[in-house]
């Protein structure tokens, strides 16, 4: 028996299925591993059909390499279809939504058997992780050599620090819902602006507040001796930190209930779980309820010139 590694250049996606926790708690074990099971095992159908090798399954998620990245994006967009309109099957015959996260990255990577190993594989993790409910996170390189149609999907969500990342990665949101418009624009990255020279305002209620970056790190939280008070019940009492990172405006997510960030103009919706995402430009962050909740505490930023 061949115990071979070899070196590659490949598109990894890592996926998972969103709420399976709450499902066993709901459910029990054995019909919620049913339905599990059913999910993972469409996408690794959906994954093999598209070319794609699945490397193994993690419970209730999966890791799949492609040599490309047209035929990686297409299998993902299709299995966040199927999966959010008749994931699965249960025990009376009724279709379950289990909506998936997945992350895609690409690079040179260790292809063993069962296994796979390097730094793509670990940023579409992170990816995966950083992504919201039906959410699909792409990479830079993952745009490489994709055709007009796929690229009008993706929307650009600026530098993001991944959790164990020591440089903020450029991330991509693939909008895989909407009717694409071959006529509209091709996405941008957001610029890379000199922030020192910049203020950061964040408004909540009646309060707005300007702050330098060398006033910088500041507290969001649900108690007088934050730096910017939110006070709500959903909020932690130090429930996120804004940190200057030499020319970014970072956000780290501290809570128990987890952030929310949306830019304006932007429609996407990036979900920070203990992680980090760059501020750019205007627009909200939820804090402990998602921004679906219209009664969710949300606090509105900018960054504008002194």
């Amino acid at each position: 028996m061949t115990n071979a590694r070899k070196t590659a250049v490949r598109t990894i996606v890592f996926a998972d299925v969103v709420g399976s926790t709450a499902l066993f708690q709901s459910l029990g074990n054995t019909e919620a591993t049913a339905l599990v099971t059913q999910v993972v095992s469409n996408m690794a159908r959906s994954f093999k059909a598209a070319g794609g090798d699945v490397v193994k399954t993690l419970g209730d998620g999966i890791l799949a390499t492609f040599e490309h990245n047209t035929p990686a994006l297409n299998a993902c967009i299709d299995i966040q279809r199927t999966c959010s309109t008749s994931g699965a099957v249960d025990a009376t015959g009724a279709r379950q939504k289990l909506p998936l996260k997945i992350g895609i990255a690409r690079g040179v990577v260790v292809l063993a058997p069962g296994d796979c190993f390097g730094d793509p594989v670990n940023a579409a993790s992170r990816l995966s992780d950083s992504a919201g409910t039906g959410q699909i996170l792409i990479g830079d390189a993952v745009m490489e050599a994709l055709p007009l149609e796929l690229l009008a999907r993706l929307r650009s969500l600026g530098a993001i620090f991944l959790r164990g990342y020591d440089v903020p990665v450029p991330v991509h949101q693939v909008d895989w819902e909407a009717q694409v418009d071959m006529g509209q624009t091709m996405p941008q990255v957001p610029s890379r602006i000199d922030y020192s020279s910049q203020l950061l305002n964040l408004a909540w209620l009646d309060t707005s507040v300007d702050y330098a970056a060398d006033q910088m790190p500041i507290v969001i939280g649900r108690t007088n001796g934050a730096d910017f008070p939110v006070n709500d019940l959903r909020v932690s009492r130090q429930h996120a930190r804004i940190d200057w990172r030499g020319s970014y405006f970072m956000l780290t997510d501290l809570s128990s209930n987890g952030t929310w960030v949306r830019y304006t103009g932007n429609d996407t919706t990036l979900a920070l779980r203990r992680n980090e995402c760059v501020l750019h430009g205007q627009g909200e962050i939820t804090l402990g309820a998602k921004p679906s909740d219209p009664t969710a505490p949300t606090v509105m930023f900018q960054i504008h010139p002194h």
